[in-house]
């Protein structure tokens, strides 16, 4: 069978300007939390810390995160990395989320002497309007009697 030239010239110009083919694509089993995507996320972070001049902290043993609701982000085993000049901190590791009233026999004894200052008013302060409740309560069922 004769190759036409004409016709396989059109060709390859058509090709030359289309690009046929395109790139070729790695295909596999990504999915959200695969391990390779968490570790170029994290070297992503550790790398964009770096280009702040971070600096690593080490001998952290814990780190809290306290929420409005009440909650509290517990990382047992943290990594910490700072970037001082830019205020910019990265607490890294696994989180566990509590209530504070599991975690506060832990964070107590880490309270300096003003904080205890602090709930010594606090204390005062809800004893004074757990009495004001009582008797604003008695005062109004005396009224309906």
């Amino acid at each position: 069978m004769p190759i036409d030239q004409e016709k396989l010239a059109k060709l390859q110009a058509l090709s030359n300007k289309n690009k046929v083919g395109g790139a070729r694509r790695k295909t596999g089993n990504k999915t959200a939390g695969s391990s390779a995507a968490v570790a170029r996320d994290d070297s992503k972070l550790y790398s964009t810390i770096a280009k702040l001049h971070g600096i690593t902290v080490d001998n952290v043993a814990e780190a809290n995160f306290f929420h409005e609701d009440g909650s509290v982000l517990h990382f047992n085993k943290v990594g910490l990395q700072m970037a001082k000049d830019y205020n910019t901190s990265v607490v890294y590791g696994i989180p566990e989320k509590k209530k504070l009233d599991e975690m506060f026999p832990q964070i107590l004894p880490q309270l300096g002497a003003e904080a205890y200052q602090a709930l010594a008013q606090l204390e005062a302060q809800l004893k004074e309007f757990d009495e004001k409740k009582k008797t604003e309560g008695d005062a109004k069922v005396e009224e309906t009697d």
